[in-house]
């Protein structure tokens, strides 16, 4: 796999073994080649395949308010907390994708008549991902919006978190696709970026066995506060 890491520029040791291997497999049966090897210069070849193989290991599926379930939570219960007294918010969102989860998190700031107190931050692994973020050709999203978010490249394993203390984290369908030991150092990343009393909101797929190992508690499905730092 040695070269198709290097060709694909993804860290695919990161990722769970069954996960990279079905998507390998996959890619070879479509471009009819036999083997890793063979689909490596393929993809050295081929920017296209190239870029549709990296987001096959690198999950790029999102939509606007994807799981309203955790939107009404963010909505009724983790927004009105963290923005209790006129309190200011800076949010994080851990894998961001194309944006759409940021934006859908700006849109319901600037519902709340907050947005002007957030900032708001997405960060992904793949430079044509955040590519599509930084245009936000999404319905809805206007360009006051848009001047409230911003986007950067950022291996959530390896680059650790952005510089500062976070109020509210957004890492969903992430960690499922990743390797234990990196899942291990995704989520004290994740925890070391939250401020003290912050909220980490994992997806519905998702939960940690023992939130108080990473200093938190849960406080709502899927959702942790730091207690500690």
């Amino acid at each position: 796999m040695g070269e198709l890491e290097r060709v694909s520029g993804l860290p695919l040791t990161n990722f769970r073994d069954e996960h990279v291997d079905e998507q390998v497999a996959r890619a070879c049966r479509r471009l009819d080649v036999d083997d890793p090897a063979s689909l490596a210069r393929v993809l050295r070849a081929d920017a296209g395949e190239r870029r549709r193989f990296r987001r096959s290991i690198a999950i790029s599926h999102t939509a606007m308010s994807r799981d309203p379930h955790q939107f009404a939570l963010l909505e009724h219960e983790l927004l009105p907390r963290l923005l209790a007294g006129g309190a200011r918010v800076s949010a994080w969102s851990a894998g961001c994708s194309d944006g759409s989860e940021l934006y859908s998190l700006a849109l319901l700031l600037e519902r709340l008549g907050a947005l002007e107190r957030a900032l708001l931050l997405g960060s992904d692994l793949l430079e044509e991902n955040l590519a599509l973020a930084q245009v936000g050709a999404i319905d809805g999203v206007t360009d006051s919006v848009r001047a409230r978010v911003r986007f950067e490249q950022r291996d959530l394993v390896t680059d650790g978190p952005p510089p500062g203390r976070w109020r509210l984290v957004l890492c969903r369908n992430v960690a499922i696709y990743m390797g234990p030991g990196a899942r291990q150092r995704l989520y004290r990343n994740l925890v070391a970026a939250l401020a003290r009393r912050g909220v980490l909101l994992l997806g519905r797929s998702e939960r940690l066995v023992d939130p108080g190992a990473f200093g938190l508690r849960a406080i709502a499905p899927h959702a942790y506060e730091r207690v500690d730092g």
